[in-house]
């Protein structure tokens, strides 16, 4: 399945070279196999598209979703795609030029819902009903925590934040901060000072705070302990 990248894999070059050549004709054949509105609407929109685009990458996610669709006979997952490749291309894009304007915080929670179910299909919780494919979810998991590491202010709104528990002012910020905090399941202020007070009463000075962090916040992810842990080697700032 696609992922979600700057430099697409020899494969997928390979795929993409095959598509470009063929694109006048994806349209008719999507239409031979489905009389789906959506995929056939979809399929012309790529063919117009590899006329002008340069974009590898959205090509090959445009041919590789509708063999998706098509080839489960579940062309309700179109939307599914285009919904999560479309955020976070356009968080990419926007990050390109420095303006974030996201108001959606409810984003990272359905991605990280999708992967919570992938995962259960992976681990065998779930027998059955796969509905993204696993390498593209970890496309965009990789993409999106690749966008957090390079966004400004970020991690000076973080600090902030867990230092005083207020807000950055301007929205996008703010909205750009609460996708950080549920991203990584980063808990309240108050939850983070209590457990590092804990850590500190208890871990000798000069020794890493992760393995009581993981084990007093088992479900932040370890990138958020990491940062937590690093907050603790600077003075807070109001």
């Amino acid at each position: 399945m696609h992922e979600v990248c700057d430099t697409p894999s020899t494969s997928c070059s390979t795929q993409l070279n095959r598509a470009s050549h063929s694109s006048f004709r994806v349209d008719q054949l999507v239409s031979t196999f489905s009389a789906n509105p959506s995929l056939i609407a979809f399929a012309k929109l790529c063919c117009e598209s590899w006329k002008d685009r340069s974009n590898g990458n959205f090509q090959d996610f445009c041919s590789q979703v509708l063999y998706e669709c098509m080839s489960k006979d579940r062309p309700s997952l179109l939307q599914v795609y285009i919904s999560f490749y479309t955020i976070v291309e356009s968080m990419w894009e926007h990050l390109k030029i420095g303006q974030f304007p996201f108001y959606d915080s409810l984003f990272p929670s359905s991605l990280k819902v999708a992967l919570a179910y992938s995962g259960a299909l992976v681990d065998g919780r779930i027998s059955s009903g796969g509905i993204i494919q696993a390498t593209f979810l970890e496309s965009l998991v990789k993409r999106v925590d690749n966008i957090f590491a390079e966004l400004p202010n970020l991690k000076a709104n973080f600090v902030r934040y867990l230092g005083t528990g207020k807000w950055p002012d301007a929205q996008s910020d703010a909205v750009l901060l609460s996708w950080y905090l549920q991203w990584y399941s980063i808990p309240p202020p108050l939850v983070v000072a209590s457990t590092v007070e804990k850590i500190k009463r208890r871990a000798p000075t000069g020794v890493s705070m992760l393995p009581l962090l993981r084990l007093l916040l088992p479900t932040t992810h370890l990138v958020g302990l990491m940062e937590i842990e690093k907050l603790q080697m600077m003075p807070m700032r109001s």
